[in-house]
């Protein structure tokens, strides 16, 4: 079992760092601008929309049925780094590739070749954590997998944003290959077959689901069109620059409370954590929608990412306590990931959709934000209905993870 030292936690959640990295690089400014240069008969919208929609289904039909492999092989000695590895390789060939992709074929190949690395990865890499860390210290575990993920996304949306989309890419790779080092370095246990190692019921794992999926939801329908309500909106000579300092701003305030929130989560009901991270949130979804003036920006980033680094450790920690079984974590958690995946299927559409309706981009763009509002809002009254998880005898990791000598 790992302590909750700072080295073995910071060892045990780096790999969030790149796949962070890689999520708020790629699809929030390097791919959109990317496709600036492809020139097609659709508008850039629509044609974001639809490689954003591509790429989550993606996201969300790998992970279940290469988590459920993983457990299997789990269950019979194996270990999840190699799961983690092949992915992590898979991927930084992808990203080489996708910044030298000549035309909107092979740049979509790429693309889509890339987050399938990264899906498998991220399918075995997500269920190390349940397994090696005793369960009362999960809250401070993802308080760690909270501030690397902020770290990461930091990172990337620095780096995409005062660079070329090429240099993002080859930046990417790097970090991810120095990502699966850490990987290399994982600790992980001898699995030793229970019974049964119950943590929580479908229930649960159902409303803890549907409140992600509506904050997912807005996080989708603010995130994805933001570069280019600077660009059609705003009117700012780099909407790259500006998407990328406001990113950074919400992240900052993300980093304030993403670490604290994990650990308070683990002497309060984590429900009520996560359903005060919707509140400002939602502030600054419909602050966009009432006012979306520049000199309110600041504001607005920074009281979203108050929210948003609380969501991002406590909901983490809470998905893993409504996981029904330990012996199926990978899978469940990879079934859990729908909730974020779906979003991204469904989100851009709809946002295409009401931005093509009105003829104002501004009365648009609007709209969008006030429905993103109207999604965090709905998630966090959802969330309310967890019931309380059942306290084990025994350490539920413990029980069935033997640490290996």
């Amino acid at each position: 079992m790992l302590s909750r030292g700072v080295r073995d936690q910071s060892l045990l959640n780096a790999y969030w760092i790149p796949l962070n990295f890689q999520g708020s690089a790629l699809l929030a400014i390097a791919v959109p601008a990317a496709l600036l240069k492809f020139q097609t008969a659709a508008g850039h919208t629509q044609q974001l929309a639809v490689l954003a929609s591509v790429v989550a289904a993606i996201s969300i039909f790998v992970p279940p049925p290469v988590g459920a492999i993983s457990d299997f092989l789990r269950r019979r000695g194996g270990h999840r780094r190699p799961f983690i590895l092949i992915g992590a390789a898979l991927n930084v060939a992808a990203l080489i590739w996708l910044a030298y992709a000549g035309t909107l074929l092979t740049f979509t190949l790429a693309l889509f070749v890339g987050v399938l690395g990264q899906s498998i990865s991220t399918a075995a890499y997500q269920a190390l954590i349940p397994e090696v860390v005793p369960r009362e210290d999960w809250g401070a575990s993802a308080g760690y997998q909270g501030v690397a993920s902020l770290v990461g996304a930091v990172g990337g949306l620095a780096v995409a944003s005062i660079a070329t989309p090429q240099a993002t890419f080859l930046w990417t790779a790097l970090v991810v290959g120095l990502g699966g080092v850490t990987v290399a370095l994982t600790p992980e246990g001898t699995w030793v077959e229970p019974e049964h190692v119950h943590v929580s019921d479908w229930r649960n794992f159902g409303v803890v689901f549907a409140s992600r999926f509506l904050t997912n939801t807005g996080l989708t329908l603010l995130g994805t069109f933001v570069l280019y309500f600077f660009r059609d909106v705003e009117k700012v000579d780099n909407p790259s620059i500006s998407t990328g300092l406001f990113g950074i701003l919400a992240l900052a305030g993300a980093l304030v409370t993403a670490f604290w929130t994990g650990t308070l989560s683990d002497r309060f009901p984590r429900k009520y954590v996560l359903a005060a991270a919707g509140i400002p949130m939602a502030i600054a979804g419909l602050g966009f929608a009432i006012a979306p003036q520049q000199q309110y920006l600041i504001a607005y980033a920074l009281c979203f990412g108050l929210g948003y680094g609380a969501f991002l450790a406590v909901g983490w920690a809470l998905a893993i306590d409504t996981v029904p079984q330990m012996r199926d974590v990978a899978r469940d958690l990879g079934i859990w990931g729908l909730a974020s995946g779906l979003p991204n299927v469904v989100a851009p559409i709809v946002g295409a959709w009401l931005l093509a309706r009105y003829l104002s981009p501004l009365a648009g763009y609007q709209t969008l934000f006030l429905l993103a509002g109207l999604m965090f809002i709905l998630g966090s009254v959802v969330v309310l209905a967890v019931k309380p998880r059942p306290a084990p005898s025994t350490d539920v990791a413990a029980e069935f993870i033997r640490p290996s000598t």
